[in-house]
């Protein structure tokens, strides 16, 4: 059997779809390519066309998946269609043939513009731009290139298809690639690593300032969302967060209960971190041994108390499966 970590997920962990809200946004994906992406030719774009294109094309063997987001917006003096595909990935694993599933999704939709006629003024496809969006502990390492996967015959080299995406691996970009902090993606890449609550408090109060146009009202409240189902369960477990409408609520609702949480977190060991070391250790255990976790591992693992987290550890040395491991 091959590793499980080259295979795909059947289905998109939970909170896939508040994270895929926040790139339903015009604004997010402008700052993402702008800040993020950034060559030369980015230039040549009209951002004031950005339009959500849906990605209702399937196939047998693949369907679209419900995480991804696909846009579409103008560039040159011609009008042509540029389109931008981010794929949200939210494994803990690294997918090791990601080069093989970005490819597959992009000749569904090269496809699907075929059928609908969809073409240049020259009669060829439009380019379309590959992101990968990636959120996991561990760094990413799978190649980038389709050719890499691919075992090669001296002499037939030049056979190979030729095909690369992008990936931003949103827990290691370097501080500096953060910097300035003027932009809602930057927000919530900061997020994605911060450690503490006064980390994300600073953050909040950035991102409000940031968002402060009223046009901007749905953003904030999605961000909000975000931020409840997503950020908040895995940097403070076991702290029950009221539904939030707008970051302004996420700013009081932090601020007032600050001063209560320390105590549920020293009775839980999550205050000194170590029950976050705990965590992360016995993921990158359960990954070396079994590959990729399942989301609901992952929900347990996130909610459980640091007795229980030495416990599975231990019992990771004998466990013949990942259902072993949880048993009872």
């Amino acid at each position: 059997m091959g590793d499980p970590r080259d295979s795909d997920p059947k289905k998109p962990a939970p909170h896939d779809g508040s994270y895929r809200r926040l790139f339903s946004h015009a604004r997010m994906v402008e700052d993402l390519i702008r800040r993020y992406i950034g060559p030369a030719w980015i230039d040549r774009l009209d951002f004031s066309t950005l339009e959500m294109v849906p990605a209702h094309y399937v196939s047998d063997e693949l369907e679209q998946r419900e995480s991804d987001v696909v846009w579409r917006l103008r560039y040159g003096p011609s009008g042509e269609w540029f389109y931008v595909y981010l794929l949200i990935e939210f494994q803990s694993g690294v997918v090791r043939f990601m080069a093989i599933r970005v490819l597959s999704y992009m000749m569904l939709l090269y496809q699907d513009l075929i059928l609908r006629k969809q073409l240049t003024r020259s009669r060829k496809l439009p380019p379309v731009l590959p992101i990968v969006l990636y959120n996991g502990t561990r760094k990413w390492t799978a190649p980038l290139q389709v050719a890499e996967l691919i075992e090669s015959l001296p002499g037939c080299e030049a056979l190979l298809p030729r095909f690369e995406y992008l990936v931003i691996d949103e827990g290691h970009l370097p501080p500096e690639q953060l910097e300035p902090f003027d932009n809602p993606v930057s927000g919530v890449f900061r997020l994605e690593q911060s450690q503490g609550l006064e980390e994300i408090q600073r953050i909040i109060d950035t991102l409000i300032e940031v968002l402060d146009d009223p046009e901007l009202r749905e953003l904030r409240r999605d961000m909000a969302t975000w931020l409840r189902r997503v950020v908040l369960p895995a940097r403070l477990p076991g702290v029950e967060v009221a539904e939030l409408h707008d970051l302004q609520e996420a700013k009081i609702m932090l601020a007032e209960r600050a001063a209560t949480w320390p105590k549920q977190w020293m009775a839980e060991g999550y205050e000194s971190g170590y029950g976050s070391g705990l965590r992360e250790t016995l993921t990158e255990l359960i990954e070396e041994k079994f590959g990729a976790v399942d989301s609901r591992y992952v929900e347990l693992i996130a909610a459980a108390p640091e007795a229980r987290l030495k416990a599975w550890l231990k019992r990771i040395l004998r466990a013949e499966t990942v259902a072993d491991l949880f048993e009872s």
